[in-house]
């Protein structure tokens, strides 16, 4: 025990050293205060260690930009079935119990939901970043035969489920395809299905109380 712990303070002993008299130093000359806001609101989504901040920081002549153009305006959004505000639509995608995370036909992370069951933690630091550093090197080339075959045509679907604690997290991906079958990205989709496997008998709409 007294060897495990050892390592373990070197280590991170070692990791603060790195930190403190290279990467900060390399951040605090390379990032500008508009990165480094961003860098803050993520690392609220994320949560901190030892520490809560009691204050949001905001550098000063920085605009918040979390709200896009489109949910400023009300933009309206028409589908082929019908159509609804940026906001209604970013409120439809929060509230369903699932993660969804969209890459786009050039393999890059475009999108991903923030609702209150997330299964997977994120943050915005992954958009636009190729979906193969998203995963560990253990699983990337499984990850690269999934969009191989779904850009080929040879598979529309990917499922796995995992166990996670008493969750059982049912993973699926989907390949997204254009009217003339086009292969156009693929969609991650991630819930809790362990209430769902205990469920018994019925229960309908008129038993609503």
């Amino acid at each position: 025990a007294e060897i495990i712990f050892d390592q373990t303070l070197f280590g991170i002993e070692d990791m603060t050293v790195k930190e403190e008299q290279i990467l900060f130093p390399m951040a605090l000359d390379k990032l500008t205060d508009a990165e480094w806001y961003e860098i803050s609101k993520q690392s609220l989504e994320i949560g901190f260690c030892l520490y809560d901040p009691p204050t949001e920081w905001r550098p000063k002549g920085i605009e918040e930009t979390s709200i896009n153009e489109a949910q400023k305006s009300g933009n309206h959004i028409q589908l082929p079935s019908g159509g609804f505000s940026a906001a209604e639509l970013l409120a439809i995608l929060n509230t369903l119990p699932l993660d969804m995370t969209f890459v786009d036909k050039d393999d890059k992370v475009k999108y991903f939901s923030q609702g209150a069951e997330r299964v997977f933690q994120r943050n915005r630091a992954i958009l636009n970043r190729d979906v193969r550093h998203c995963h560990p090197p253990a699983s990337a080339h499984i990850v690269d035969k999934i969009i191989d075959d779904f850009k080929s045509g040879k598979h529309d679907r990917a499922p796995f489920w995992i166990k996670m604690g008493e969750k059982m997290i049912y993973i699926e991906y989907f390949a997204l395809r254009g009217e003339q079958g086009e292969y156009l990205g693929t969609l991650e989709v991630s819930h809790n299905i362990a209430p769902y496997r205990e469920l018994e008998g019925e229960q309908r709409i008129l038993s609503y109380t």
